[in-house]
């Protein structure tokens, strides 16, 4: 399995894209970043989408990714969500006035957006990926994912506070090679992060001690692009017992 990183920035800023990680270039997981970095033939190889929530970094190109490709798909494209963030797309964002509604253009039979719902908990089968989206502690309805393809899987936090449903739900995955976890605000801002439901580097780390395991590569993203130089020297405070890797922008992870 291969995980290019289109975008792993807190938010949008100079030298930071929003959450999209393309695996497999079929399957995108969040889609804050992903028309302005690949081309049209690559925007077009992409069948499935995966949402964790409806917030506006992990959503933002998602009009311009399902335009780019209208003429270029013949199948629509599958985007994929718990219920409450399938409804805010659907209601606040492709809802006719703030974006064209493509999941009824040119008409509801033939559209090239369709909506399909994840029930948390319940693994799905997703073209070759077996994916379990587990809920998180967010400030909306959110979700990280377990994605498995039958030989390597990897986890992604999404966006969270503390929680842990998610660590019990993944540790017992035999494939598991890989955790992309959140980690947004530096330490000194631990109630901004209690706050809007984020990390610190060291509220990760006592995350991270949930899981349990030792073989696992750890690799952390979501950095607000505001304090990105703070949260990196406490990651690397953190690296001397902890091994782990900043995610940037065009990185790629095999597994």
């Amino acid at each position: 399995m291969r995980i290019f990183i289109l975008g792993c920035g807190g938010s949008r800023g100079i030298d930071s894209r929003p959450t999209a990680f393309l695996i497999d270039e079929s399957l995108l997981l969040d889609s804050g970043t992903a028309s302005e970095v690949l081309s049209l033939e690559d925007c077009a190889r992409i069948d499935n989408i995966l949402i964790t929530h409806a917030h506006i970094d992990h959503i933002c190109d998602l009009p311009f990714l399902v335009e780019a490709v209208f003429d270029l798909r013949k199948e629509p494209i599958f985007l994929y969500g718990i219920k409450e963030a399938i409804e805010d797309i659907s209601s606040h964002l492709l809802n006719g006035t703030i974006w064209p509604d493509f999941s009824r253009i040119p008409n509801p039979k033939e559209a090239k957006l369709s909506y399909k719902t994840l029930k948390p908990l319940e693994n799905l089968k997703i073209g070759s990926y077996t994916v379990l989206p587990i809920p998180v502690n967010h400030t909306v309805p959110s979700v990280g994912y377990l994605v498995d393809d039958g030989k390597t899987a990897f986890a992604f936090t999404g966006d969270t506070y503390l929680t842990n449903s998610f660590w019990e739900k993944i540790q017992n995955n035999e494939r598991l090679r890989a955790i992309i976890i959140e980690a947004s605000f530096p330490n000194r801002l631990e109630e901004m992060a209690r706050i809007t439901k984020h990390l610190t580097p060291d509220l990760m780390a006592r995350e991270l001690s949930k899981l349990n395991r030792m073989d696992v590569e750890i690799y952390v993203t979501h950095l607000k692009p505001f304090c990105r130089k703070e949260v990196v020297a406490d990651l690397d405070s953190l690296s001397k017992k902890l091994p782990l890797k900043i995610l940037e922008d065009g990185m790629q992870i095999k597994l």
